[in-house]
């Protein structure tokens, strides 16, 4: 073979050698399976021994494929009309004269699933390293809710364990004549055998079945370290979940969805006060703000990401709010999830994604479409270069109680963790050399994850467990009453929150340092929200570039929108200047569509109200800064926002 395969959904399999995709298919099948929407070639996988002349596996790989219901099903379910199409599992064998191509003629079904609708196919098949056996994922039927012609009455097929449909199933696909020696029996067709530990062997219910209770396990894949098997469950309409499956398991689809009750007749869930113990609950889940259909992926066991090694990353199809695909990670025994951002907080553009893939050494490749016959892409996670950028982000402004605190939100993105400080000064600010009447007293700063997790909190720098570093960093402030902290963080979103410690009030300024400058990971975002007043009261963002390199950057004003996001008394016009170190204005805007308004909106990163101010411009080292103010001196509560968009 060679050093990539991949499948179309179209029916073609491809291999990129040498950094080309042959001309010539590995295997085309386009003509004899049915494809579209969620139908057509949909799994792949290669035997164990598929590269040992000595192993009854020897060439031998797999396809599950969508077909017309045409064939003789080996499982059926009772319906009225027609079934929508038949899933199928079928070995074949490449060419003994040609390793880049297959043998055609040498095609073998193993099984034949019948189908009642068109949707939810579940696809995916692998070899379990540990046990050598394939794995086999379906669908509950398709249609919605589990309900209907096709669907078992009251429990739907993924509840009831005679049908094979809202499975995971397992077998040894090998013809039973290369297996004589095998204790395990052969299957009812006599085209494979069946594991003779599978949990419904010898009992009521379908001998291949290994898990159940399974809406759409669309992609899985089995940790190459633990060995567990972990999958990704498409959800109906509230909750999208990722499973840790085990032998025998019940999932709880169609009486669950994710960890709440599900009610079939109307698709509504509901919190589940007292959890049968006869479900197992998702080891992760999230609802469909933040995706619509989970994309199953991979424990990280390579070596060129530290930040990802042992982290399960994993996707959705679409996120909702940017009509792209979505990358999360987690480290599963936290069971909270985290943004996986790519390239400078750049995701994965315009395109859905649709499966991940695995190489031999860990790494990990996202499979990518943005539409039509060629929109298809395959991109590797990669470590980002090493390229200081954004060193330095402050904002200065007045910290109040309650919602006018000072809320700094930042981004780290790359492939390791970066110590940065952060700093909470009130009492040392002075402007023209002269101290800034109504500076905050005595600032205390906490900084929480994007889950609401609170990381580090420090009231007086002093008392910091860091403070020796900071003092070697050269960043200890110059008052015993500010705060400061060294953090060791992960590529991710963070907040810091700046409040007077008393509760009392005043002008404050919040600062983030990189202190790591070489380590493969960049500040490329933070954004600050405040009360915007007049004078002294304005606020002010300062960001320094390091590096030798030019940096093109956005730079927004938001106001008018934070009504929607829960914030009161929004700054209703806010207006930006940004100023370099000499003191001159370099850009200013007032409603952004007044100026760079296509070059703003290509970024992906235009103002959802035309009232609010947005400047791109491409700047070379040194210090800036951003002013917020209210046009007309008008006061309210705003968002200052630095994004790196790359050099």
């Amino acid at each position: 073979m060679g050093e990539c395969s991949f499948v179309e959904q179209g029916g073609r399999l491809k291999i990129l050698k040498n950094g080309a995709i042959q001309p010539t298919p590995f295997l085309d099948i386009s003509a004899q399976i049915k494809s579209g929407g969620e139908a057509g070639l949909l799994g792949l996988a290669f035997h164990p021994g598929f590269a040992n002349a000595a192993s009854p596996g020897f060439g031998k790989f797999y396809t599950y494929q969508t077909e017309e219901p045409t064939g003789m099903a080996d499982f059926t379910v009772p319906k009225s009309t027609a079934f929508a199409n038949q899933s199928v599992i079928t070995e074949w064998q490449a060419s003994a004269a040609n390793a880049d191509v297959a043998d055609s003629g040498k095609r073998r079904d193993l099984m034949r699933i019948d189908h009642p609708q068109g949707n939810h196919n579940g696809g995916k098949i692998a070899f379990r390293p540990s046990d050598g056996y394939l794995y086999i994922a379906t669908g509950d039927g398709g249609a919605g809710n589990d309900v209907g012609d096709g669907h078992t009455p009251d429990i739907g097929n993924a509840q009831d364990t005679s049908t094979v449909l809202g499975k995971i199933l397992r077998i040894d696909p090998l013809a039973p004549s290369l297996t004589s020696g095998s204790p395990n029996s052969v299957s009812a067709n006599g085209s494979y055998r069946v594991p003779n530990d599978n949990p419904f062997v010898g009992s009521a219910g379908v001998d291949e079945i290994f898990a159940y209770g399974l809406r759409n396990p669309f992609r899985f894949s089995f940790d190459a370290t633990t060995d567990r098997l972990i999958v990704g469950d498409v959800g109906q309409n509230a909750v999208e979940e990722v499973d840790i499956v085990e032998r025998g398991k019940n999932y709880g689809w169609h009486r669950k969805e994710g960890s709440f009750l599900f009610n079939p007749s109307n698709g509504s869930i509901s919190p589940d006060p007292n959890p049968n113990p006869a479900f197992t609950n998702p080891v992760l889940e999230y609802g469909h703000k933040n995706g619509i259909s989970v994309i199953g992926g991979y424990v990280y066991r390579g070596t060129r990401v530290p930040a990802l090694v042992g982290k399960y990353v994993f996707a959705d199809f679409l996120n909702p709010a940017t009509g792209s695909g979505r990358l999360f990670y987690s480290d599963l025994a936290s069971r909270r999830i985290k943004d996986l951002g790519l390239s400078d907080n750049r995701q994965i553009g315009d395109s859905t994604i649709k499966s991940f893939g695995e190489d031999p050494a860990g790494e990990l490749y996202i499979v990518a479409d943005a539409g039509g016959s060629t929109g298809g892409k395959i991109l590797k996670i990669s470590p980002i270069t090493v390229a200081p950028a954004l060193v330095n982000l402050s904002t200065r402004a007045r910290v109040g109680t309650g919602d006018n605190v000072v809320i700094a939100g930042f981004i780290l993105t790359g492939s390791a963790s970066k110590d940065i400080v952060l700093r909470g000064l009130g009492p040392s600010l002075t402007a023209g050399g002269q101290p800034i009447p109504g500076r905050l007293s005595n600032p205390k700063i906490s900084v929480f994850e994007n889950t609401g997790a609170l990381l580090a909190a420090n009231d007086d720098w002093r008392t910091s467990p860091k403070r020796q570093q900071i003092v070697n960093k050269r960043l200890a402030p110059s008052d015993s009453r500010e705060s400061a902290t060294l953090l060791s963080l992960q590529p991710g979103a963070f907040t810091a929150v700046l409040n007077g410690a008393g509760g009392e009030s005043g002008i404050g300024l919040v600062e983030l340092y990189d202190v790591e400058q070489n380590a493969p990971a960049n500040a490329v975002n933070i954004s600050t929200r405040s009360r915007v007043g007049s004078g002294d009261n304005v606020m002010i963002g300062g960001f320094i570039i390091g590096g030798s390199q030019q940096q093109r950057l956005m730079v927004r004003a938001i106001g008018p929108s934070l009504a929607s996001r829960g914030v009161g008394e929004p700054l209703q016009d806010p207006t930006l200047e940004i100023v370099n170190s000499s003191g001159t204005t370099i850009a200013t805007n007032d409603n952004w569509r007044t100026d760079q308004a296509s070059e703003i909106d290509a970024s992906g990163l235009a103002p959802s109200d035309d009232a609010e101010s947005a400047i791109i411009r491409t700047v070379g080292a040194g210090s800036y800064t951003a002013i917020v103010r209210g046009a007309g001196g008008s006061a309210g509560v705003g968002l200052v926002e630095v994004y790196r968009l790359g050099q």
